[in-house]
């Protein structure tokens, strides 16, 4: 998932703070994203690789009632290949957006190249921290290709707004019914879920309304000025707190224009982008869905979850593992989402259908947006 908390973490140092940057790259198309950072792209995605079959391999080994030795059947191939053709709709629903997005703010964006930004955007999500890369990227995709930079904002600004209210909302509904079921038996830790839940709302909320009302953005700006956090900011982020937050001010005044345009003079457009969006997550939690209860089948054993259950359960985790630390959260996914759904069918199953889920829309999407990388590079073209 890592639609929401990988905009909260990272949207702000790559994006609004450096919206010259993004404006530069207008003028220099040729120059590259990702240059001399090659080496940090490959161990981004071999920490992926080893985190989550590692913690695969611990739950195999350590997990009482599942043993290395218990019969997990074979993966096959083919039905990998199914499950990544149908999540691969994913990519073709977003570029849709894109394109009709950006064909109401009068700045169209061809279907092909709104398609490499949907696949490239998931591949930096998978392979950073908090699966934090993927909205920057795709603003500085979308502005590299020609696209006005606040056009290429509120489009990337405005898919995630709409997830974020619908997995904010859905997540209050859902919670009062579904979250027993993602309760493991440690109280302080169910307790704890409440809490990383409620918070997460309340700071997505906060996100959402500095983004669509400038007096709420002003005043976090000027909040923020007035903590006197210059010297702490400087060294972290190795950057001067004041001028980031003199560009983002700048920067918001030509966003909110843009913004205008579309969520106020053509709100039928915003839900729409909504519905989109709500179709994507219907894909990923069908995948998974579907790869449990083929897995369950081949054990011949049953997995007590319908598929409203395991939607429901699946958004709530969502706000929990992936803030996991690791590209993609991976690790904290397999392993959040093994405790919990194991509960609920075989264990062998289960874990043969989250793999098979990973391994379909994590993995192969890795390695497409590997592919699309390399061949950017050797046409002289590169992103990264």
């Amino acid at each position: 998932m890592g639609y929401s908390s990988g905009f909260q973490k990272s949207h702000g140092d790559n994006s609004l703070t450096n919206a010259p940057r993004v404006q530069s790259a207008q003028k220099n198309p040729k120059g590259e994203f990702y240059k001399g950072k090659h080496s940090t792209l490959l161990r981004n995605v071999a920490i992926a690789l080893v985190a989550g079959f590692g913690t695969v391999f611990v739950i195999l080994t350590l997990v009482k009632g599942l043993k290395v030795t218990e019969k997990v059947p074979r993966f096959s191939v083919t039905e990998s290949a199914f499950y990544f053709s149908v999540f691969f709709s994913v990519f073709l629903i977003d570029s849709v957006r894109t394109v009709i997005l950006s064909h109401f703010l009068n700045d169209p964006f061809p279907f092909l190249k709104a398609l490499e930004n949907s696949i490239l955007g998931y591949f930096f999500a998978y392979i950073t921290p908090f699966s934090a890369g993927g909205q920057p990227f795709q603003i500085y995709h979308l502005s590299r290709e020609g696209m006005r930079s606040e056009n290429a904002s509120v489009i990337i600004l405005t898919r995630w707004v709409n997830m974020l209210v619908f997995l904010s909302v859905s997540s209050v509904l859902f919670a009062f019914k579904y979250l027993k079921y993602i309760q493991v038996g440690i109280p302080l830790l169910d307790k704890l879920i409440w809490v990383i839940i409620v918070a997460s709302v309340i700071f997505s909320s906060i996100i959402v309304f500095s983004i669509l009302f400038p007096p709420v953005s002003a005043l976090l700006i000027r909040v923020v000025s007035a903590l006197r956090i210059e010297k702490l900011y400087k060294l972290f982020v190795r950057r001067h707190l004041k001028r980031d937050l003199r560009n983002l001010s700048d920067w918001l005044s030509t966003f909110y224009d843009a913004v205008h345009s579309i969520w106020v003079k053509k709100t039928y457009i915003v839900l729409l982008d909504m519905a989109f969006g709500v179709l994507d997550l219907g894909v990923i939690f069908f995948v998974l869905y579907s790869a449990i209860v083929h897995s369950s089948a081949l054990t011949n054993s049953v997995f007590r979850l319908s598929f409203i259950d395991l939607s429901a359960i699946f958004i709530l985790l969502s706000f929990i593992v992936y803030y996991v630390p690791t590209p993609g959260a991976s690790g904290g996914v397999e392993g959040g989402f093994f405790a919990v759904l194991s509960r609920y069918g075989s264990g062998a199953a289960v874990m043969r259908g989250i793999l098979m889920w990973r391994i379909s829309t994590y993995y192969f999407t890795i390695l497409l947006g590997l592919v699309i990388l390399l061949v950017r590079i050797k046409l002289g073209r590169s992103d990264a």
